[in-house]
């Protein structure tokens, strides 16, 4: 993002052809060359910002926005509880159930986790009956880890127990594969940074730890810089955060500018040139 004082009209040379852009904040216009090296200003959900100081107006508006509370939607119920499907299914009887509720009491924990724990059921088996509840396929992945195309924070693949796991380039079409729930807010944060559609799944969580090394190898490798994620844990008004996305959208320079909620964060993607970085920020 190039920090300009102002706004002018300059006269190009005779044969460029010039476009003008009409500034989101301050509604001024710049005349660009088509075939201009060196680019002006951030673009922000179809509209196109001037400078910082315009930026940084619009990104306030925008996360002020995506904090807004917004009413609590009924959480996804099955027909019947985990345990009981389970049992409906012939994989568990009544005794284990007892047994794994019983620990789930003392101890805590989600019950498919304590079932597997007491390998009274196989991943597989646990997979395809949470699949079943949600109406999902179930994402087998190969020995060898799939390289998918799509980068995703790996703070939140942990969180939220998802990762992708295949891109259709032709129809872009992103699958991404849940272990425990589907998270639809998630997914359309996904879409809204990545520009995919997306469609969810089910993966095993053997299926889902080898995806996650792979994704972090993959972000080791692009060497970019400054890092590639960065996670802001304290919360913060939308004008700080908005103060944030414009220090580090100079930093590198950022064209691109992505914006996105997701259940306890806030998710943004800068891109300029070859780099890009993910700023979190914790908003639960």
């Amino acid at each position: 993002m190039k920090l300009i004082p102002s706004v002018a009209m300059p006269a190009w040379t005779s044969g460029l052809k010039a476009i003008t852009s009409r500034c989101g904040g301050c509604q001024r216009s710049l005349a660009l060359r088509h075939l201009s090296a060196h680019k002006v200003g951030i673009r922000m959900r179809g509209s196109w910002y001037c400078s910082a100081r315009c930026f940084r107006w619009a990104a306030e508006q925008e996360v002020a926005r995506l904090l807004k509370p917004i009413p609590e939607q009924t959480a996804h119920t099955s027909r019947m509880p985990l345990g009981l499907n389970l049992i409906n299914h012939g994989l568990l009887t009544i005794e284990q159930l007892k047994k794994a509720t019983d620990e789930q009491k003392e101890a805590g924990g989600e019950i498919g986790v304590l079932l597997l724990r007491q390998g009274v059921v196989s991943e597989k088996q646990l997979t395809a009956v949470r699949a079943t509840e949600w109406g999902c396929p179930v994402f087998a992945i190969p020995k060898q880890a799939i390289r998918v195309g799509i980068d995703l924070p790996v703070t939140l693949m942990r969180i939220y127990s998802m990762t992708p796991v295949h891109y259709a380039v032709r129809t872009n079409l992103l699958f991404v594969g849940f272990v425990h729930t589907v998270e639809y807010g998630l997914l359309y944060a996904i879409e809204q940074i990545t520009e995919c559609e997306t469609k969810p799944c089910f993966v095993t969580p053997s299926d889902f730890q080898t995806q996650l090394q792979q994704q972090q190898k993959e972000q080791e490798q692009l060497e970019l810089t400054p890092a590639r994620e960065q996670k802001f844990e304290d919360i913060q008004t939308a004008a700080e955060i908005a103060g944030t996305l414009c220090t580090s959208g100079l930093e590198i320079e950022a064209e691109e500018a992505f914006i996105g909620k997701c259940k306890d964060y806030l998710w943004v993607r800068l891109k300029g040139g070859h780099q890009a970085i993910d700023l979190l920020f914790r908003t639960g």
